[in-house]
């Protein structure tokens, strides 16, 4: 129990750079009786299983099972439509290309005309990554249109919300609008409320962002602040039939949320946007056209308003965890899926992983746990006490290789001027902490985390995430590199370029879908 409390107690303290110098010594040594072979495959390991849950989201799949045409009848879950070339197709964010070209492989002759808005980039990534499926065809009836760099509303994406916009108005009573929306669809998709700009709307999210507002309280203040958020855009399409096929990005799967919910009534309170400005302290900060908007009473949409909508959600990150845990399995991992809720600073949920991966580790202590401990990591990792004690009891019984599988979307309290986003800011902090806690452990078991968005893109950087592991830190002392630096400028993006030839960072490129993020924390013994 001695060795636990140990780490117990330097859990709680912040990595310092004189002390991580009085142990280059001991880790050295450590690190060269531990076999680097197994750490590798431990690293590939995390990548396939990773990669295995996001292939299992891929837009094709979540389609062809909710959207059937049977003669001049198309179904969608318990709902029936008469179609007879009167479909219409519009779209926003990450995963709707490949979205649009399984309605349009579906709906065939009877698609008349679309519009989609998509990333920047994503036309040419897929046509280079030999994924053309994930596009409209050539002779596609539907326009795709680019924008939203780095996850912003620019220029280019309100060309194409006008254009969406143009098509949706001019629907006619008999016309079927098919809405495919999901994640980055709110940035994709920017129409603010008059007198607000494009670039004071971008201002407002900047600061929320930077601030560490979360995904749902910064579309709860997009919905106030746009035309077409907030069911916007289904009032705009009446009296046509609106179909929305959603693909969640956000923890709870929140209709009203997702893309900031154009298709879906908002149930907020009109003063809450302005609570959120006042809870991260910027109301004095954004543009008095934003207060002037916020302030005043906006038109709420009603369900009698909206009686033509039907949302159907098609596709969450369940279905990529459970890819993940089946694909841990097969490689010889006891895996399980802790949460699919994963959130909070990332910081902080990279302490939890690393003192996580500690607790699998002392198993045999887990009855003698300081009960402080235990509900801080919870906290941290979304759980119950119930299901942590379950977690690592079952653990308990498989004592060569764990693989703890979440899901979820953290967040970033910008302080620093790096370049960086939450996965590799998780992972980085994972090294250090990991580092810390695990010297004592290491001649018996290692661990490896692997923190990665299923969209591709982690902040405004190319990489999906990162891998963090104990070794990663004494690689950064051996170059010179401060690893805590890095994390107080925000700049883990520059670390990973810099430590290790950039080999820990994941480049996968935009993967055309998009369901939050996935961790897969690996932990073997040596001798396994």
């Amino acid at each position: 129990m001695g060795n636990f409390k140990r780490c117990v107690k330097l859990l709680h303290q912040r990595l310092q750079l004189s002390k991580i110098r009085t142990c280059r010594m001991i880790s050295s040594r450590i690190a060269r009786e531990k076999p680097q072979d197994k750490l590798q495959d431990m690293k590939s390991d995390a990548f396939k299983i990773f990669l295995a849950g996001v292939d299992a989201v891929m837009p094709k799949s979540f389609i062809t099972k909710a959207l059937k045409v049977d003669n001049e009848r198309l179904l969608v879950q318990d709902f029936s439509y008469h179609i007879a070339n009167n479909v219409y197709v519009v779209g926003f964010g990450k995963a709707v290309a490949g979205m649009a070209r399984a309605v349009e492989d579906i709906i065939g002759h009877h698609l008349v005309e679309g519009v989609i808005s998509i990333p920047e980039g994503t036309t040419d990534i897929m046509s280079q990554s030999g994924k053309r499926d994930l596009l409209p065809g050539s002779d596609s009836k539907i326009l795709v249109l680019e924008g939203a760099k780095h996850n912003l509303p620019d220029k280019n994406s309100s060309v194409a919300a006008d254009c969406i916009i143009s098509l949706v108005k001019k629907l006619k009573a008999t016309d079927i609008l098919l809405v495919l929306i999901s994640g980055g669809g709110s940035a994709l998709f920017p129409a603010p409320v008059p007198p607000v700009t494009l670039d004071e709307k971008i201002a407002v999210i900047k600061l929320l962002s930077t601030r560490g507002a979360t995904i749902q309280e910064m579309n709860s203040v997009r919905k106030q602040l746009s035309v077409v958020k907030g069911g916007g855009l289904a009032a705009m399409a009446k009296p046509a039939q609106v179909v929305s096929l959603i693909l969640s990005d956000i923890v709870g799967d929140p209709l009203d949320l997702i893309a900031s919910g154009p298709t879906v009534r908002n149930t907020d309170d009109a003063s809450y946007p302005l609570e959120i400005l006042k809870k991260y302290n910027i109301e004095n900060d954004v543009p008095q056209s934003v207060l002037c908007v916020l302030k005043k009473p906006r038109k709420v949409y009603e369900e009698k308003d909206l009686y033509h909508v039907q949302n159907f959600l098609i596709g969450t990150n369940k279905q990529a965890l459970e890819a993940a845990r089946a694909t841990a399995f097969q490689c010889n991992y006891h895996p399980c899926v802790l949460t699919m809720s994963l959130q909070g600073e990332a910081k902080v949920v990279g302490w939890a992983m690393a003192y996580l991966a500690v607790m699998c580790q002392e198993l045999n202590n887990l009855k003698r746990i300081e009960e402080p401990e235990v509900e801080k990591l919870c906290t941290a990792l979304c759980v119950s006490k119930s299901s942590l004690i379950e977690l690592l009891t079952t653990l308990e019984t498989h004592r060569k290789g764990f693989c703890i599988i979440c899901g979820g979307e953290t967040i970033v309290k910008v302080t620093g001027q790096g370049k960086g986003g939450r996965n590799q800011e998780m992972a980085l902090e994972y090294s250090l902490q990991n580092y810390y806690l695990s010297n004592s452990q290491l001649s018996r078991s290692t661990s490896v985390l692997l923190s990665a968005g299923t969209d591709g893109i982690d902040g405004p950087t190319d990489a999906a995430g990162a891998f963090g592991y104990h070794e990663l830190i004494l690689r950064a002392l051996e170059q010179g590199l401060d690893p805590g630096k890095y994390l107080s400028n925000n700049d883990s993006y520059g670390f990973y370029l810099k430590c290790n030839g950039g080999n820990d960072l994941i480049k996968i490129g935009h993967t055309g879908t998009n369901v939050m993020d996935i961790q897969v924390l690996l932990i073997r013994t040596i001798q396994d």
